[in-house]
């Protein structure tokens, strides 16, 4: 991963006062939705909701943690493009081992209990 030293690891007042801005934008337009729920049609309550969320999470997006947060799915990003996936091939050859072994898997255990239901019937009487 990369190496970033220049980002600060402490929250400010600042930046926690964002964060709470954000959360309280996000649920007071979840609250509108169904205070709202008698006079505002379906749509505009649902638009409500998605802007308010969009407007709180710009908010908390540009706070120390949301911007180490953004760093980190860019990050995350990169890495994923380094990832090697397996083939169309390999991928059916790993699900038909799996498919295989679970079901002789299966086998034993129904074996195992068939066995043990054949002693406690013998044991039983």
């Amino acid at each position: 991963m990369n190496d970033k030293t220049d980002i600060k690891t402490g929250a400010s007042a600042l930046d926690i006062a964002k964060l709470v801005l954000g959360v309280v934008i996000a649920v007071g337009a979840a609250i509108a939705f169904y205070w709202f729920e008698d006079q505002w049609p379906m749509y505009a309550r649902v638009l409500t909701v998605l802007v308010g969320v969009g407007i709180g999470g710009a908010v908390a997006a540009i706070s120390a943690p949301g911007i180490q947060f953004r760093n980190f799915l860019k990050d995350a990003q990169f890495e994923v493009r380094k990832v090697v996936w397996p083939t169309r091939q390999e991928t059916w050859q790993t699900t038909m081992i799996v498919g295989v072994a679970v079901l002789v898997i299966g086998i034993v255990i129904w074996m195992i209990d068939m066995i043990l239901a054949w002693i406690v019937r013998l044991m039983m009487g």
